[in-house]
């Protein structure tokens, strides 16, 4: 625990550096798209590919079976739910596509594998890597499609994250291992993935409209599904799994705490190209994210000592 609450003190340091940085005008919104670039084209590709370093187990890959299994499961049943019940809303029609998409996609590239790594090192990143490549399968196929009317390219599917996490499993699975050396020089540019993305995120919060993001209710409810209630329900899948399964604690860990994380940005990204509803998807991103300083840390809090402890 006492490694939790030095996470959650150099989160919180960081993240006020980003926001400084930002009411200091050295973050401007091109420098904040030059830095995501950054982290999501090079750095976070490079600390994946380290993680492959981790020593080969039986064990560790039964948890990669897991965490695909377990984030397949999640996508598959909430976004066949949520369709079934938004769609028979009177909210107008690009709003409930973006309700669902910012419901069930979350930002595990950018928030979660740092976050993951922090708390467990590249076993953490390893399983944070297999989960954000599930997300990338659902989101680049029915996530896009319903933003969008239209089938996903190809390319969109290669991004240097998923790239990174296929190489990464099969760099895992080969006997074979880099030499110190190259795994150091790695591991130099990946150190940069956490404090990277907390200054991007602090940077990200101080141009949050206070006024008006509090405006509409259906982003509350967009907030209550995508941060409390998703997670609790995974909390609970894995409470019944621990009970008649042999798993490893990180596996259960990662699937709730990957759960849990803010709305993903690539809902605004996509939803601004394909102009649906783009300001309601950008409000209720930005105050996922403002409620995830509070509601991610007694998360991570309540997972380690629920399932670490026992």
């Amino acid at each position: 625990m006492n490694q939790l609450y030095v996470v959650f003190f150099e989160m919180a340091i960081v993240l006020f550096i980003g926001f400084v940085l930002a009411k200091k005008k050295v973050i401007d919104d091109r420098g904040r798209k030059t830095l995501n670039d950054l982290l999501l084209k090079a750095v976070l590709p490079f600390t994946i590919i380290s993680s492959s370093q981790y020593t080969f187990s039986i064990d560790m890959m039964r948890s990669i079976g897991a965490v695909a299994l377990g984030a397949g499961l999640y996508y598959l049943l909430t976004l066949i739910i949520l369709r079934i019940v938004i769609f028979r809303t009177k909210i107008a029609d690009a709003e409930r596509r973006v309700f669902i998409t910012t419901a069930v996609f979350a930002n595990t590239g950018f928030v979660g594998m740092p976050i993951m790594y922090s708390l467990f090192g590249d076993p953490g990143l390893l399983l944070a890597a297999i989960y954000n490549l599930i997300y990338n399968v659902f989101f680049y196929t029915y996530g896009v499609h319903l933003l969008s009317g239209k089938k996903p390219t190809v390319s969109e599917y290669l991004n240097p994250v998923s790239i990174a996490s296929v190489m990464a499993i099969a760099l895992f699975i080969v006997p074979w291992r880099a030499p110190a050396s190259l795994v150091n020089a790695i591991d130099l540019v990946g150190n940069m993935t956490f404090p990277l993305s907390m200054i991007i995120m602090g940077s990200t919060l101080y141009t949050i409209d206070i006024k008006k993001l509090f405006a509409d209710g259906k982003s509350y409810v967009v907030c209550f599904l995508r941060l409390i209630l998703f997670p609790a329900l995974m909390t609970l899948a894995m409470i019944l799994v621990k009970r008649f399964v042999p798993i490893l604690d990180a596996t259960l860990i990662t699937l709730i705490i990957m759960t849990a994380l803010p709305s993903g940005t690539m809902s605004v990204i996509y939803s601004e190209r394909y102009d649906c509803a783009p300001k309601f998807c950008a409000r209720t991103v930005s105050l996922t994210l403002l409620f995830m300083v509070v509601t991610l840390p007694i998360m991570i809090a309540l997972c380690l000592t629920a399932f670490v402890s026992a």
